[in-house]
């Protein structure tokens, strides 16, 4: 019997290895790895989609490219991709989407809203797919500018972001549920990063444009953009980025230049930060209190001042990169909070959330706190390791 019932368990085990039972080939899909999205230029109310198709080819060493794009136009972007799939001989598939970029001008005059639903009602589609905003240019021309390191455009958008965004201190990820759940949250704006096209969209859309050492058009990440009431306003620049990301305390791997004698710099890589926010009522009105303690390493040093025998020069260093950093917070604020009414760092639903039963007694709305929010920042910067052995190579004065 037991020899029976051990044959029995043998043959299940053998049919359960033959596969799924709604198993199809890859090859019978059109997979998906970019979406562009544009205004229709004469007939506003419509929206141009583009897909970013990646060939199955056997030999990747063909001077044909690696993608295929098709556009269409609809009243929404699920009409649009259903009229794509007329031109498509496979089965569009959205599972293995990487990116979804925007055109500015949209972004600006339509509610996002209005035109992404289909991206989380859609279980198909990647819920962390990157959303990039296409400054000066159109979003299709975007993903079709072919790149030297990568030559699908939507993963060297996506690579080149990651190292951005974990290195540079400026830019920072943005999926798309993210995107659309700081729109729709009361009291929430949003903020996205930017890509330029650098030369003519014909050229880079060809391969001969990686056969060059420096290729004539490039894709290249600026800045961040920042919206007020679910439309694009503007965007921050460098610095003000820079202090974006110390405010959501994200800076992990950057670095920061300062000046440490008269013509000459350092540099200081952030190892690690922790930042405190209190919230209270001062004198009837909302006030923040921002503080942030960064620990950082010493990456280069071209001063004469010799550190390794006097500790002051470090001090005076961890006092010079507090003081820059403060002013880098201090510029985005002013540029989100004072010169335009942009809650991307969600204070006013912070106040709501912790302080709503103060705000209902001062009878304050989430709008009034954006109209009176004052901040004090104060930062504190710890040098732990100067990542040299020995002072400066340029020797003492």
């Amino acid at each position: 019997m037991k020899k029976i019932i051990k044959i029995c368990i043998f043959l299940l085990l053998i049919f359960s290895l033959c596969g799924c039972y709604n198993y199809e080939e890859i090859n019978n899909y059109a997979i998906v790895s970019g979406i562009s999205i544009d205004q229709n230029e004469k007939d506003k109310t419509k929206y141009d989609v583009g897909i970013q198709i990646m060939n199955a080819k056997k030999d990747e060493e063909s001077d044909n490219s690696l993608i295929t794009f098709f556009k269409a136009s609809g009243n929404t972007i699920f009409e649009a991709l259903e009229k794509i799939m007329l031109d498509s001989s496979k089965e569009i598939y959205l599972g293995h989407n990487e990116v979804i970029v925007i055109n500015e001008n949209l972004l600006r005059e339509k509610d996002p809203l209005n035109y992404l639903d289909f991206f989380m009602r859609n279980s198909e589609v990647e819920k962390d797919s990157l959303v990039i905003i296409a400054k000066e240019s159109k979003a299709d021309d975007v993903l079709k500018i072919i790149t030297p390191l990568e030559t699908i455009p939507t993963r060297n958008l996506k690579s080149t972001l990651n190292i951005a965004d974990n290195y540079s201190g400026t830019l920072t990820i943005v999926t798309i549920d993210e995107f659309i759940s700081n729109l729709i949250n009361e009291g929430k704006e949003a903020i996205l990063p930017a890509v330029k096209i650098e030369g003519k969209t014909s050229t880079g859309e060809n391969m001969d444009n990686i056969s060059e050492s420096n290729p004539k058009t490039k894709l290249r990440f600026e800045t961040l953009g920042f919206f007020e009431n679910n439309l694009l306003k503007g965007y921050l620049s460098e610095e003000e980025s820079t202090g974006y990301n110390f405010l959501k305390n994200i800076p992990n791997e950057t670095y920061v230049n300062i000046k440490c004698d008269e013509n000459n710099y350092a540099s200081i890589k952030i190892s690690d930060s922790k930042l405190e926010e209190n919230l209270s009522f001062i004198n009837g009105k909302p006030n923040v209190k921002i503080k942030s303690d960064i620990k950082a390493d010493l990456a280069e040093y071209n001063c004469k001042a010799d550190f390794t025998k006097d500790s002051k020069y470090i001090k005076e260093l961890e006092k010079k990169a507090a003081k820059k950093i403060k002013e880098l917070m201090d510029t985005s604020l002013k540029k989100l909070y004072v010169e335009n009414r942009a809650d991307v760092l969600k204070y006013s639903s912070k106040f709501n959330q912790k302080k709503f039963k103060e705000m209902k007694e001062k009878n304050y709305t989430i709008e009034k706190i954006l109209n009176n929010i004052n901040f004090e920042v104060s930062v504190s910067v710890n040098i732990n390791s100067t990542e040299l052995s020995i002072k400066s190579i340029k020797g003492d004065d």
